[in-house]
């Protein structure tokens, strides 16, 4: 669905018995205005140009709602291939950010990742939010006193709890069977405690009842949005035998701030 086409020279949205031009493929368009859908231009032909196009929800209304008019659905082309999509937002400063509702295969994002060169995704997490827990908070895993240990996961990377090896260990007690786990009890983690104490609790473990691997996967930075007033990034950390899947909240404020103000350099 298309928010914006061109109207005698100018980017307009729908209005009722408005015709325009699609910015995009340079077909017409008319505008949809019922009571249904949220309203949209959409082409003569009813098959949308794009072939990334996804229905337009408020969610996604809202969200481009926070950003100038100039940088929505801003049109890019591959000049060999004539390739083009629209991208949600783009920032002056390069950033594409695209506002996903419907689920996408593996294979999807990776193609939308390659043709964005700098992306960030922000997707609608409410669909799936009671297949979700955010099980615990957690130290920040990058913390410089987590070094020496690993954090204990399943073998999709993720944890119910903090519990940790100890790094030095793992390979030989594994083998011997006389491997150990640490809890933030323990008096090894006194430290990494301490630190946890005086923090803002931001970093979350986490479970996901029929997880989409893409997201977890993807290259391009992905903030799940729940509905409430943080954004949750998805993040990894490297480690044996399996890397660790966590989040870190940002709150939505701070995280519209921080593009928003690119304008300004």
């Amino acid at each position: 669905m298309i928010r914006y086409a061109n109207v005698d020279g100018q980017l307009r949205e729908p209005t009722t018995g408005l015709k325009g031009i699609c910015p995009g493929c340079g077909n017409y368009v008319i505008a949809k205005c019922g009571s249904i859908k949220i309203h949209h231009w959409a082409h003569t032909q009813r098959i949308d140009c794009d072939p990334w196009w996804e229905p337009m929800t408020q969610w996604h209304l809202d969200w481009q709602n926070n950003f100038a008019p100039a940088w929505r659905e801003v049109i890019f082309r591959d000049e060999q291939s004539g390739e083009f999509h629209r991208a949600d937002i783009h920032t002056p400063q390069g950033m594409t950010i695209e506002f996903q509702h419907s689920p996408l295969s593996s294979k999807e994002l990776e193609s939308r990742n390659t043709f964005y060169k700098k992306l960030i995704w922000v997707v609608n997490a409410q669909p799936f939010k009671e297949q979700f827990t955010f099980a615990s908070a957690t130290p920040n895993p990058k913390s410089l006193f987590l070094v020496d240990f690993y954090f204990v996961v399943d073998h999709n990377g993720l944890a119910k709890s903090p519990r940790f090896y100890v790094k030095d260990e793992y390979n030989w007690h594994r083998q011997k069977g006389l491997l150990r786990s640490f809890t933030l009890e323990d008096p090894e983690l006194r430290l990494v405690v301490e630190e946890f104490d005086k923090s803002e609790k931001q970093y979350w473990l986490f479970s996901w009842k029929n997880k989409v691997s893409g997201w977890l996967k993807s290259n391009a930075p992905v903030f799940l949005d729940f509905g409430d007033e943080s954004l949750y990034l998805i993040k990894q950390r490297t480690q044996e035998p399996s890397p660790l899947l966590y989040l870190q909240a940002v709150k939505k404020k701070e995280f519209i701030a921080k593009y928003t103000s690119q304008a300004d350099g």
